[in-house]
């Protein structure tokens, strides 16, 4: 079996947006189909050349060029923060930057499932217009899975959008659930938003987390510092519209300080791969000594470096909508094995994290217990106890190896409704006008 990837994020691309899809692709190799991924030459985005190696030898990539207007909007932007700086352009491409590569891949894949040459589609978003490819191949007679890694209409991303382009996108999304074989979301929360929406999407749809895979976190001598405690976040801020989160937690850092200046000493939280200017808003906030910013790290190295701290720091967007997305870090502190800290106003993250035992959950808005709990989290690494991870059984619950086999129950799923549709048509066919 063959299945064409429709992907706009993928290798050399790096960051949290590509993780999903490229184990996707892994797993439908592993499992024998031959993934065809569709993807772009060149994003405007972090690169991460060394995720090449990880791309299946039978899974060949087709590049279309890159007619970005993304690259157009982000012209004279810090090179780390393109999509904060999308102005005019972000407001009235619809759905979204990438509309015109997303344009070249729909003749691509209806010839590909006219003429049979793959037996399923998968299209990830976001960008949301990658859909428009699985539209094609859909009409066409393709089964089609659309995967949301983020939700559409609820991300958090895209709340100052106006109220008309929001009644306009959310026309586009009812239509990709309603057409699509298959639907697969990252969180739970986004899936149960759009099934109260779209009638019979419950049926359609499954909510299958990201995971993490065991690769990226194997077995070494990495530990955390003893004497100092150490939080680390891993990805970008400014792009992911975590900044008035941000904001909060360096209310409460600062506050801590206050109280207790023995902090600066012993404590380091650590942004990797965060925007570079953040360093100055720490500098500002009086943090920059102990508060810092740190070079992305390539995938292979990620792993490690978060091994190497205390716990895992996770900043959701602000509500109403930043309770609902699991971002891919969440994973990475499971797979890494050390308890996340989350700061979220509730919602599914919190739910998870709670049930799960991940870690920590706490509104960012009560200062007085994200203080409270950092400072009992550094007073136990300063008596040298050791903080509990996640458990092994929700290691396995949530490895990428659990997913993977979720994904490929959805796409047998799809191939069967298409089969299904295929008969009904052939035993009752239209009837003819004379």
């Amino acid at each position: 079996m063959k299945a064409l990837v429709v992907a706009y994020y993928f290798p050399p691309v790096g960051g949290g947006g590509v993780n999903r899809t490229l184990k996707v692709v892994r797993g439908l190799a592993a499992a024998g189909w031959e993934p065809i991924v569709l993807t772009v030459t060149r994003a405007a985005w972090v690169q991460d050349p060394a995720l090449l190696s990880q791309v299946p030898r039978r899974a060949p990539v087709l590049r279309l060029p890159n007619p970005d207007w993304g690259r157009v909007a982000i012209r004279g932007a810090p090179r780390s923060a393109p999509a904060a700086a999308g102005g005019r352009l972000r407001r009235w491409l619809i759905p979204d930057l990438h509309v015109a590569w997303s344009a070249l891949t729909v003749p691509v894949a209806a010839a590909m499932a006219a003429t049979r040459a793959v037996d399923l589609v998968y299209t990830s978003c976001p960008p949301y217009s990658a859909h428009a490819a699985g539209f094609a191949a859909r009409v066409c007679g393709l089964p089609w899975v659309a995967d949301f890694r983020d939700a559409w209409i609820e991300c958090p991303t895209r709340l100052d959008f106006p109220p008309w382009r929001r009644r306009l996108e959310l026309g586009m999304e009812q239509a990709v659930l309603r057409r699509a074989d298959q639907v697969l979301f990252a969180s739970e929360g986004a899936r149960e938003a759009a099934v109260q929406r779209v009638a019979g999407l419950g049926a359609r749809s499954e909510t299958v987390l990201t995971g993490f895979d065991s690769a990226d976190f194997p077995d070494s001598d990495a530990a955390p510092p003893a004497g100092r405690f150490e939080l680390v976040h891993a990805g970008s801020v400014v792009t992911n519209h975590l900044c008035e989160t941000l904001d909060r937690l360096l209310d409460a850092l600062r506050s801590w300080v206050a109280r207790d200046p023995g902090v600066a000493a012993d404590v380091s939280v650590c942004f990797v791969g965060a925007e570079p200017e953040l360093a100055e808003r720490f500098d500002r906030a009086g943090l920059g000594s102990w508060v810092r910013v740190e070079p992305p790290a390539p995938r292979a190295l990620l792993g490690v470096r978060l091994r190497r701290a205390h716990a895992c720091l996770t900043l959701a967007a602000a509500a109403p909508y930043g309770s609902e997305p699991i971002p891919g870090k969440l994973f990475d502190a499971v797979g890494a094995g050390r308890p996340a800290l989350v700061l979220t106003p509730g919602g599914a993250l919190a739910r998870i994290v709670r049930a799960r035992g991940l870690g920590y959950a706490v509104d960012p808005r009560n200062t007085e217990r994200v203080v409270e709990l950092l400072a009992g989290l550094r007073e136990r690494v300063l008596r040298g106890e050791a903080i509990p991870g996640p458990s092994e059984e929700s290691r396995r619950a949530l490895s990428n190896e659990h997913a993977l086999a979720r994904v490929l129950a959805v796409f047998e799923r799809a191939l069967v409704d298409s089969r299904r549709r295929r008969k009904q048509r052939w035993t009752h066919p239209s009837p003819s006008v004379s």
